[in-house]
């Protein structure tokens, strides 16, 4: 969570349902329907009726969605956007482009991982697109959340949570941080090298520079006792 939290809250959110593991209904279906607008990527859609919400866009080649749910999702008044299944960019990456499109600038990607691991590394990856560097794009599901570190980005959580950083681009240097325990090898890593694994909270707010490349952070959930 960073420092711009209370900004961001009051910007409209959109979520993106992709067609990847979708486990903890209770987790999910808050995140939805907090969003102003839920856009799945083609079976995503059977993910969000399972929980109870209709999406409001439908986008993809529609190969994983059976005729009678397309048949539902339409006497819903669903929108759909479909394309042709020999296509440039996957249904998540169409997504994610109208999402910007519509000038969502708080965008949370959900069922992205589980499932298959190229889909799930291609979602990852979508991270690094030039045109997201400015909006706070996450990856959630009920263990971690993953995003691209902002220079200067300060998080807020509790002593003891981890934090994992790895390299988004083939070098990223100036890394410094405050309120973690290990600080970075030389203030840079290096692509294929992943010395940043599990790092962890000292304080209860930790900082986060760097001066070149593109850092990815996996911050993992810290289980409520009780």
């Amino acid at each position: 969570m960073a420092n711009e939290q209370r900004e961001q809250s009051v910007k409209k959110k959109c979520v993106i349902v992709s067609g990847g593991t979708l486990e903890d209904e209770d987790f999910h279906r808050q995140i939805i329907k907090e969003a102003e607008i839920v856009i799945c990527a083609d079976g995503g859609a059977r993910h969000v009726l399972r929980l109870g919400i209709i999406p409001d866009l439908v986008m993809g080649d529609l190969d994983t969605l059976r005729e009678k749910e397309v048949k539902d999702l339409v006497s819903q008044h669903v929108e759909f956007i479909r394309y042709p299944r020999v296509k440039d960019y996957t249904d998540t990456h169409l997504c994610l482009l109208k999402a910007l499109e519509l000038g969502y600038q708080q965008i949370m990607m959900v069922g992205c991982l589980g499932g298959r691991f190229d889909h799930a590394l291609a979602n990852v990856m979508l991270l690094a697109l030039p045109q997201v560097r400015e909006v706070d794009l996450r990856i959630c599901d009920p263990l971690q959340e993953i995003f691209l570190i902002k220079p200067g980005m300060t998080l807020t959580g509790q002593k003891g949570e981890i934090i994992s950083l790895l390299p988004l681009s083939e070098v990223v240097t100036g890394i410094a941080t405050s309120g973690l325990a290990y600080q970075v090898p030389y203030g840079k890593f290096e692509m294929g090298i992943c010395n940043g694994i599990s790092n962890v909270f000292s304080e209860e707010k930790a900082k986060i520079t760097l001066a070149k490349g593109l850092l990815l952070g996996i911050r993992l959930k810290i289980e409520k006792s009780g």
